[in-house]
C-alpha cells in the first residue's frame, strides 16, 4: 500500500505519490481535469490498490501534497454504519502492519472517522 520509509503510495502506474508530489506534478496524470488546488480534488473513478476499490482524494496545500485520503468500497456500507467503515480501515492497517497515527520523517498515515460529515478514511498526511 505505501512505502513507510520513503512516504510513497502508489495509486497505479500514471499516479504515485511521494512527499515532493506538487500540484503541477498532479496536472501532468491523466486524472488532471482542470481541478484547482484549492479545494479537495476527488478521482473520478474507483482506484484498486493491491486489490482493495478506493474512493481517492487529494488535498495540496501551497501546491504541495498535503493529504492523500482513501475510503474502501469494497462492499456498501450505509451512512448508518460508517463506523463500520472505520474498523474496516483499520483491519485493513493492521493486515498492512501500519501502525495507526505513527509519525515517520515525512508524515503520517491515520485512520479517522469524521462524526462531523459521518465519513470514515484512511489518511495520509504529508509533513509540510
Amino acid at each position: 500500500m505505501i512505502d513507510l520509509k520513503k512516504g510513497i503510495i502508489k495509486i497505479n502506474d500514471n499516479l504515485i505519490f511521494s512527499p515532493n508530489f506538487s500540484y503541477e506534478d498532479f496536472k501532468k496524470t491523466p486524472y488532471f481535469n482542470g481541478q484547482n488546488n484549492v479545494r479537495m480534488i476527488y478521482l473520478n473513478e474507483y482506484q484498486i490498490i493491491e486489490g482493495r476499490k478506493y474512493m481517492v482524494s487529494l488535498f495540496f496545500k501551497k501546491d504541495k501534497i498535503y493529504m492523500v485520503s482513501l475510503v474502501n468500497c469494497d462492499e456498501i456500507i450505509s451512512e448508518d454504519n460508517e463506523k463500520r467503515r472505520k474498523k474496516k480501515h483499520d483491519n485493513i492497517l493492521s493486515l498492512e502492519k501500519i501502525e495507526n497515527g505513527k509519525e515517520y520523517s515525512w508524515g503520517k498515515i491515520q485512520s479517522e472517522f469524521d462524526a462531523r460529515s459521518n465519513v470514515s478514511s484512511i489518511n495520509i498526511y504529508y509533513k509540510m
